[in-house]
């Protein structure tokens, strides 16, 4: 029995997607992160170190970033990161980065509690006492 000349896939196997190459993946969490910023290439610049021109390249897909620079982008853009664990299977980790977020917004909502709750006490308090 010989196998056809056609390719390398044997006949009744249907080829996998080809997976999303690297530097698309960070281009596309990266314009998803930063949707509608007029100054998307400076921030993500300012976050990285990386020069501006290296940044749109990351943008457009064409080149991927480094490892350093990788860890800084996933380290100030939620979707970068979320992108990459997803990638690799990760999605237990995902959850904790919710969890991470979710803790930061209610640890910023009782500071703002505590604020307004001081100037209540401050306005209620009668003039000469205390």
């Amino acid at each position: 029995m010989s196998f056809p000349n056609s390719g390398n896939v044997f006949p009744g196997r249907q080829r996998k997607p080809a997976p999303l190459s690297f530097a698309k993946l960070v281009s596309t969490a990266l314009r998803a992160s930063l949707r509608g910023q007029s100054s998307s290439i400076k921030t993500v610049a300012r976050w990285t170190g990386a020069n501006e021109r290296t940044v749109k390249n990351w943008f457009a897909g064409d080149r991927a970033p480094t490892g350093d620079h990788f860890l800084r982008l996933a380290a100030n853009s939620p979707a970068v990161l979320a992108a990459f664990l997803a990638a690799i299977h990760r999605n237990d980790c995902l959850v904790m980065v919710d969890i991470e977020e979710a803790r930061a917004k209610v640890a910023a909502a009782l500071v703002a509690l505590d604020a307004v709750r001081a100037v209540q006490i401050e306005t209620a308090t009668p003039p000469g006492v205390g």
